[in-house]
């Protein structure tokens, strides 16, 4: 029995039906290896180099100074501190002004990391290092002098590059880097001055992790504890966004592979009863017939796992090096995690899809010796069950989401549902129109085996419904962002505009020809209550986590550009306050509710009058919280506008700037064009995957084919001894191919609309759009494709005789 078990896994291997077992298998290892390879490259040099991302191992920030009694509980402790500050402040030379972002640190910053600045030089008392862009701005070079408030400081040079400055648009305004010794003698600092405080600490982890745990307690509102696994890092951010999409690719080339080790294994069970059965009556048992089966299972096993990893670790070099310079990062060596978790998946899968091939094997009767009808009785729904629970299962544990594994699910169904009234319709249409011959013959075995027909639809139309899925979630992903941008989209912002200057800026903006938004009022505040009940979670960031800090208030008499109503009605009745609706959803208020809010030591509240959904892809000035006028009016406010201005009008924000030197201008293009190239470069590492999930889906295909003219032989030689040609019997396949084609393109195409209409809102907060191309190409690939494969497999090709005498032998 061992030289048998062996025999058969060549044969297998080689040439027998299980080969496509083995190379599903191989493609299926091979997508989660190279995906898990990244993700876990990427991840551990994000904790190892994370913490230069903020230039400590923990930091703590807020909006107000941190007790003194924290930090000498902190130095206590063995840490090591490094505070530092920042603000907005006018910088004049040269009879020029320019507002600038200025950080003051000390000779300790940064604990990690690299503050680049040119030449290269240390952050001493009586020095300021600038950006380039303000070097310009203010027409100074290194040696020249600034003046900061009450002082007036040398430019020791460029500041190229702080270690934890992160990736936001407001960082691109002009930078300013300062001694912590200046900030007093400037004067700039003032009681009611805003000013963000940031501590940096250096220490051994559990040091940091207690000293957390007596510091939490006594944090006030606006303050935070933050460490490099949280850190907002544009390496981080990008990672998140492709890692996300590249599973749920290589859950798709997952899936595809496992139905055509499905489709592989259905076929090897049904032609190997007749084996077993021989085997049974010279006196094999179920043990050694169990023995005999596990060995090929584990041989193959094996083999495709070792075909996987070898192809996974390639496959993972190619994402690496298609993502380019949007990692930025050194990369550590892999760990053994993600080939653990290959193999697991492999034998999973294996395991999984053999259950019902094998136990179908074992119970064959011996008497399909001499009665080949004779099969074991397992009934149809243990297969259907068995799939769809694992194919569950396997995307939870992949994905990580119940959501995303319960989306894919029900789109499995649905796409079942679907193909059976497609294949009902298509019977009853072929039925009614008639045809010749070959037409009939076709639609006739359709007909009578309508079990058969549906699998044999049902392959064809996953692997189109699953391709056909990610590629359109790869273009809204990747290119529908830029794509729903309009062309004069706004590209700068304007804030800290001053009541007396909003006017004459308006009138600046309509001279020149420019289209501005709304000139909304800003006051910061912050949320401490809701209905009565004090509030400590953080508002203002769309991930959450944290604690309550500041937002940017604003009042309007109507509905801004680009909001939608959800609930209540819009209303300038006084006290009201209109709230965004993912906020709404992470603080579960509804209208009606009352939201108390601190603004610089005055308590204000207002009720949730209606709820608003926002389109943050605008680029529009957008608000959590927009309230009636009343609430906030008596307060003081700056002013803020967005507007588009083209590349040959470059010299009117000059001049902007120049006549309000007050004033902010964010040139948002910069940021545009970054988030094009690191979206580009997501989409080359993402034809990786593609690629691969397009051999998945021909393997399908062929394991698909070469099933379903394994179901149909004994009629093809039965035809064939009745005298029908070649010719005939090979138009009668192909009216098959081209009938099962159509209908699970038109399936894969409905079911991909349906799942994208979900998918889309729901798991990437993207509105749905049709996509009408599905409809005429779905159909049309799927027709093409089975006509190709039937052609590629050798079923039409050469002598149909010869080849329908080698199935009547079952050894075609």
């Amino acid at each position: 029995m061992g030289s048998l078990s062996w025999a058969l896994i060549w044969r297998e291997a080689s040439r027998g039906p299980l080969r496509l077992f083995m190379l599903a298998l191989a493609l299926c290892v091979a997508s989660i290896l190279s995906v898990t390879l990244v993700a876990d490259r990427l991840n551990n040099a994000l904790k190892v180099s994370g913490r230069e991302y903020i230039a400590a191992d923990r930091i703590l920030t807020g909006s107000r100074a941190a007790d003194l009694a924290w930090l000498e509980e902190a130095e206590a402790r063995g840490l090591q501190i490094a505070p530092g500050q920042s603000f907005s402040s006018v910088l004049f030379a040269n009879e020029r002004l320019h507002l600038a972002s200025v950080r003051a640190v000390d000779r300790q910053f940064p604990f990690y990391g690299e503050l680049q600045l040119s030449p290269a030089g240390e952050v001493s008392p009586g020095t300021i290092w600038l950006s380039a862009r303000l070097l310009a701005l203010l027409g100074v070079g290194t040696g020249d002098k600034v003046e900061l408030g009450n002082l007036t400081l040398t430019v020791a040079g460029e500041l190229v590059k702080e270690p934890d400055a992160g990736f936001s648009p407001f960082l691109l305004a002009p930078r300013a880097l300062i001694h912590l010794d200046d900030v007093a003698a400037s004067g700039i600092i003032m009681e009611g001055s805003r000013v963000s405080y940031r501590y940096l600490f250096k220490g051994e982890q559990d040091t940091l992790d207690d000293f957390y745990g007596w510091l939490r307690p006594q944090l006030q509102p606006g303050q935070r504890w933050r460490g490099a696994d949280d850190a907002d890092t544009p390496v981080a951010r990008s990672i998140g966004r492709a890692e996300q999409f590249f599973r749920l690719a290589s859950l798709t080339g997952v899936l595809l592979g496992i139905l055509a080790m499905a489709i592989a294994l259905g076929y090897f069970s049904r032609r190997e009863q007749d084996r077993i059965a021989l085997l049974k009556t010279l006196g094999a048992g179920r043990r050694q017939l169990f023995r005999w089966l596990s060995r090929l299972l584990a041989g193959l096993l094996v083999m495709g796992s070792l075909l996987g990893g070898l192809l996974g670790y390639g496959l993972h070099k190619l994402i690496l090096l298609a993502l380019g310079d949007t990692l930025d990062i050194p990369l550590p060596p892999p760990s053994p995690a993600p080939f653990l978790v290959a193999a697991g998946l492999a034998l999973l899968t294996t395991l999984m899809l053999s259950v019902v091939p094998m136990v179908r094997l074992l119970r064959v009767p011996p008497l399909r010796v001499l009665r080949h009808e004779s099969e074991a009785r397992i009934p149809p729904w243990w297969s259907a069950a068995t799939l769809l629970g694992g194919t569950f299962v396997l995307s939870w544990l992949f994905a990580g989401e119940l959501g995303l594994a319960a989306g894919l699910l029900l789109g499995l169904l649905a796409l079942g549902a679907v193909l059976g009234a497609s294949c009902w319709l298509l019977l009853i249409l072929a039925r009614r129109l008639g045809g010749g011959i070959a037409f009939r013959l076709a639609f006739g075995r359709l007909q009578r085996a309508r079990l058969a027909t549906l699998v044999q639809f049902g392959g064809v139309a996953l692997a189109l419904f699953l391709g056909t899925l990610l590629w359109v979630v790869r273009g809204e992903l990747v290119d529908g962002f830029l794509a729903r941008l309009p062309a004069d989209t706004p590209n700068r912002f304007l804030i800290n505009i001053a009541e007396q200057e909003r006017e004459p800026i308006q009138q600046r903006l309509r001279e020149a020809g420019l289209d501005s938004s709304q000139f909304y009022p800003i006051v910061r505040g912050r949320l401490t209550g809701i209905n009565g009940q004090s509030v400590n979670r953080d508002v203002d960031s769309a991930q959450g986590g944290g604690q309550g800090r500041e937002l940017n208030l604003t009042y309007t008499e109507a509905l801004p550009v680009g909001n939608r109503l959800l609930q209540g009605a819009w209303s300038n009745t006084p006290g009201g306050v209109s709230v965004e609706s993912g906020l709404a959803e992470r603080l579960g208020l509804a209208i009606g509710d009352r939201l108390t809010l601190d603004l610089a030591g005055q308590q204000v509240s207002a009720e949730v009058r209606n709820l608003r959904e926002v389109d943050w892809d605008s680029m529009r000035p957008n608000f959590y919280l927009i309230f009636s006028p009343d609430v906030l009016a008596d307060y003081s406010a700056t002013w803020l506008a967005s507007f588009y201005l083209p590349d040959e009008l470059s010299s009117f924000e000059i001049s902007l700037i120049r006549d309000f030197p007050t004033i902010t201008l964010f040139d948002v293009e910069a940021l545009l064009d970054q988030l094009r190239a690191v979206l580009a470069q997501v989409s080359r590492a993402l034809l990786v995957i593609m690629a691969l999930v397009t051999t998945a889906s021909l393997l399908v295909l062929l394991a698909q084919v070469e099933a379903t003219l394994e179901v149909r032989r004994q009629e093809l030689v039965l035809l064939r001894t009745l005298g029908a040609g070649g010719k005939l019997i090979t138009a009668s396949l192909r009216w098959e191919w081209l009938a099962a084609g159509l209908a699970a393109g038109f399936s894969a195409a409905l079911a991909v609309e349906l799942c994208v209409a979900v998918l889309l809102p729901w798991w990437l907060e993207l509105p749905w759009q049709p996509h009408p191309w599905v409809w005429p190409s779905l159909p049309l690939l799927g027709a093409v494709l089975l006509l190709l494969t039937g052609r590629a497999g050798g079923i039409v090709k050469g002598p149909l005789a010869v080849r329908l005498r080698q199935l009547a032998q079952g050894l075609g």
